[in-house]
């Protein structure tokens, strides 16, 4: 456990310390109140708006932009550093402690350039236009936090399965573009393939198998939109809008972050580095 925390606080202050680590808060901050105070610009009308519109305007954002980054970072603290990381096994520490230590600090130094450049947002935002529709803003958050954390896990797998760097970003690039694109694309063919089988018994499994579209319909649903998912609607509000619904999703989010890395631990321990 020592061993885990100390390479945890090392990637930690490494990851920190990157200046892209700072652009990525900078980054988003700067995106949420654009977002913001143009979002209206297309009417010929500026100002700050709510967390309500704010929140829509920024969910195709995070769900693009997050598990991209989360993919490249991953994959480069895997198998770009890989001199480092022998150098760190030929300690008496487990692989099992490096591996989970470099993923704990990294994820740390993200999540808190992430919560910082989107909370800041919110703060001002809040002062401009008050706290309705708060709610929507921090499941959003929430879900952003969900969606960093997961695919970072995946992008460690990727590192150790790989172990090159362009390999590794390589398959990170088909994932990303996987999840967030095509996977859709495949449940909308695969809906109207299987024409007369009931919605939910295709919508709902391919949501929960997909942390990107599970991020979609939650931060949908709690920013009160869910009429903008049709007639598929009706049926995700029945499950996901109820205090049960939400803990599935919650579940089903720590699940797609633990099994990754999990995976990742096994494979890193039987690799020679």
């Amino acid at each position: 456990m020592k061993g885990c925390l100390t390479v945890a606080a090392e990637s930690l202050r490494r990851v920190a310390a990157a200046r892209s680590i700072l652009l990525f808060a900078v980054l988003f901050g700067a995106l949420a109140l654009g977002l913001s105070y143009f979002g209206l610009a297309g009417q010929r009308a500026a100002g700050f708006q709510g967390f309500a519109r704010l929140t829509g305007s920024l969910l195709n954002l995070v769900v693009y932009v997050v598990p991209l980054m989360a993919l490249m970072v991953g994959t480069t603290e895997v198998a770009g550093r890989l001199h480092q990381l022998s150098v760190v096994l030929a300690q008496p520490v487990g692989r099992t402690a490096v591996l989970v230590g470099s993923y704990l600090g990294v994820a740390v130094a993200l999540a808190a350039a992430l919560v910082i450049g989107l909370g800041a947002a919110g703060v001002l935002v809040a002062l401009q236009t008050g706290s309705a529709s708060l709610g929507g803003f921090v499941v959003l958050v929430a879900t952003a936090l969900a969606l960093l954390l997961a695919f970072l896990a995946v992008a460690y797998l990727l590192g150790v399965l790989f172990l090159d760097r362009l390999r590794a970003m390589g398959a990170a690039v088909v994932v990303w573009f996987a999840a967030v694109v095509g996977y859709d694309l495949a449940v909308i063919g695969l809906s109207s393939l299987l024409k007369g089988v009931p919605l939910k018994t295709v919508l709902l499994p391919a949501i929960l198998l997909n942390p990107v579209d599970l991020g979609r319909v939650v931060v949908t649903l709690a920013g009160g939109r869910g009429a903008l998912f049709g007639p598929a609607g009706a049926t995700l509000v029945d499950v996901f809008g109820r205090p049960a619904g939400a803990a599935l999703a919650a579940g089903v989010l720590a699940l797609q972050v633990v099994l990754p890395l999990v995976v990742a631990v096994l494979v890193f321990r039987r690799r020679d580095l």
